[in-house]
């Protein structure tokens, strides 16, 4: 199987339970979140865990929902109610496979104080156009994007960006495939923790410039960049004694 791209619903099924798994690793997910995965075989559909804890995610787990967040599976399996968030953003980006949305708490200091998430790591240049702020909830639905009409809002919101972070609630990261997203919410993560360290030593950060970032997101997200990440992730998770040992990942 392929690092970068699922040729097929059966890679696609893996990739998702194994991003679970390796984000849960990593510290991305709490008990709470989730991933997404788009079927590459009917792109009006995609992929996701029914409603459990990400670090336990299994194959059997995985259910297929289309564009407006129904469950297409035949199932008693319950899905995630921020499942919209998903189904929202891939019917507005064609450009987009795998979405991550979970609660790092090292994003959340920016997103109440509304300071910017800026690029300070090298990785952190895949975010060179910005991350924007989603502060747009349903008050009703307690600051969980659960309805189609909120999940196409925050969809606007994000736009054409590769991240957005949720007020008090969270990220979203989006990528063209599954080690892309993963990366990405791992960099991000990892940059907000450095630009807070940063910002409390109490000097003015240089940030990397929107040129900066430009080159070294093309260095970054560059095939052998993703692949060579990637395998590392799946080493980790391996490791770990997390991996479902059904299947064999990576390249």
């Amino acid at each position: 199987m392929s690092a970068i791209n699922a040729q097929n619903a059966t890679e696609a099924i893996d990739l998702c339970v194994l991003a679970n798994r390796i984000l849960a690793n990593e510290g991305l997910f709490d008990g709470f979140g989730h991933v997404s995965v788009r079927n590459p075989e009917n792109p009006q559909t995609f992929f996701q865990s029914c409603s459990v804890s990400p670090e336990f995610v299994n194959h059997d787990d995985i259910l297929e929902l289309d564009l407006e967040g129904n469950v297409v599976t035949k199932t008693d399996k319950k899905p995630y109610g921020e499942r919209v968030i998903h189904s929202a953003i891939l019917k507005a980006r064609p450009d987009v496979n795998a979405i991550y949305h979970g609660h790092p708490f090292e994003v959340i200091p920016f997103s109440s104080l509304n300071i910017p998430i800026r690029p300070i790591i090298y990785p952190g240049s895949m975010f060179y156009e910005g991350i924007p702020l989603y502060d747009a909830y349903d008050v009703s639905c307690g600051m969980l994007v659960t309805s189609k009409e909120e999940g196409a809002r925050l969809a606007r919101v994000l736009g054409m960006k590769r991240g957005l972070i949720m007020r008090d609630h969270g990220l979203v990261v989006v990528g063209e495939n599954v080690p892309l997203m993963v990366n990405g919410a791992i960099f991000c993560r990892d940059n907000a923790k450095v630009q807070y360290q940063t910002l409390a030593l109490g000097a003015n950060p240089k940030y990397i410039s929107y040129e900066e970032g430009y080159e070294a997101f093309r260095k970054v997200t560059n095939d052998l960049t993703v692949s060579r990440m990637w395998d590392y992730w799946v080493k980790r998770v391996r490791k770990s004694n997390m991996a479902i040992e059904r299947r064999e990942y990576g390249r």
